[in-house]
């Protein structure tokens, strides 16, 4: 096989996995929360970052990341408060409320992606395992 023929391959299998995966796993709502609210709420308790980062991180326009941030401070799970270094700046953070929705949102898909992992013997899975961090760290 060659390798631009290669490449495309992996390129199709990389975008049919992942459309598989949010079917099985992302499409489902835990606790009343979507996948993508698990992993902002999981980006918010990392970094505690601006909206432009929220925005960057979702690959959004801000408008759309300042509304959906504001759904998660509605259902009381992140919250925002003033920067302490720059008081013109916005940062947002995880609640209580959203730590435990997160940690229980994280466990169902933990659940639910070992079902599917479950698949593969050990060998693969630490293949993946290497595999995507290699990738990772290449990126």
């Amino acid at each position: 096989m060659k390798k631009d023929d290669q490449i495309s391959q992996i390129i199709t299998l990389m975008s049919t996995i992942r459309n598989l995966m949010h079917g099985r796993v992302a499409d489902k709502k835990v606790n009343g929360i979507s996948f993508l609210q698990l992993v902002t709420l999981r980006y918010i308790k990392e970094d505690k970052p601006l909206m432009k980062d929220i925005a960057d991180f979702l690959t959004i326009t801000p408008p759309s990341a300042t509304s959906f941030v504001e759904t998660l401070c509605q259902a009381g799970l992140a919250a925002r408060f003033a920067d302490p270094d720059d008081r013109r700046a916005v940062r947002i953070a995880i609640t209580k409320k959203g730590e435990e929705n997160l940690e229980a949102g994280m466990e169902a898909m933990t659940i639910k992606m070992r079902k599917e992992l479950e698949k593969l013997n050990r060998q693969e899975q630490e293949n993946l395992v290497n595999i995507l961090q290699k990738m990772i760290s290449n990126l």
